[in-house]
């Protein structure tokens, strides 16, 4: 059908009839005793409604060289060559850290000869504005990682994630940061849910699998579990 033809001063010729059955073409459900004025005003509704879609599938987009990409194939690439580290939790205590390196900054990396690894530094600080954490660990990630869960100690206030380049000699270059972050408060039972320990994890919080979680982060990463 061609919504082209749906305009006011089209419509407004329509007998009562005709605009009744125009309606019923577009699967519009007319009322009885409904007024030529609405009936006119759901087609037109449904006439923009039908231009915005073909619109969009008529959308073209090109690459640097005028070329049509065809975007259903198409995937996410890997990199967007940035450095830079983002963090989103997924319950109150385990944050999922994610993160990409330009190709420069990786370029640099890989030819060092002085580098020992990469880690994610997790930072826990006082309050909002202090400049010194009051503790932090170090998670050990290869180059070719992109992606960390981490478990928050929830007695913390905020925290901030570095992804840091150690060369040894206690030489390290924070690569990049995330913006600082509060500990989402949780509840108190929580505080004490380090592995082998007997306690009730809420229903919610067991399906997120906390449990599991607690188990295989001590197995890796004991120091972040240091009093």
């Amino acid at each position: 059908m061609d919504t082209n033809a749906l305009t006011l001063p089209y419509l407004e010729t329509l007998s009562s009839a005709d605009l009744i059955s125009l309606a019923d073409d577009y699967g519009i459900d007319i009322p009885d005793n409904l007024s030529r004025r609405f009936i006119i005003a759901e087609l037109l509704d449904v006439a923009e409604e039908l231009n915005q879609e073909k619109q969009k599938s008529e959308l073209k987009i090109l690459d640097d060289d005028e070329n049509e990409l065809d975007m259903e194939d198409s995937a996410l690439p890997l990199s967007f060559n940035e450095t830079k580290i983002s963090v989103i939790f997924r319950n109150p205590v385990w944050a999922f850290v994610y993160w990409d390196i330009s190709a420069e900054a990786l370029k640099k990396l890989s030819s060092s000869s002085r580098l020992k690894n990469l880690c994610l530094r997790i930072s826990y600080f006082s309050d909002f504005e202090s400049v010194q954490p009051v503790k932090f660990f170090d998670m050990n990630v290869s180059i070719e990682d992109r992606e960390q869960y981490i478990l928050l100690e929830t007695d913390q206030k905020y925290f901030r994630v570095d992804l840091v380049a150690n060369f040894g000699e206690g030489q390290t270059d924070a690569l990049t940061y995330s913006e600082r972050l509060e500990v989402p408060s949780s509840p108190k039972i929580l505080e004490n849910a380090l592995p082998g320990s007997e306690i009730e994890i809420p229903r919610i919080l067991e399906l997120s699998g906390l449990k599991k979680l607690l188990k295989s982060h001590y197995e890796k990463y004991r120091q972040s579990f240091e009093k």
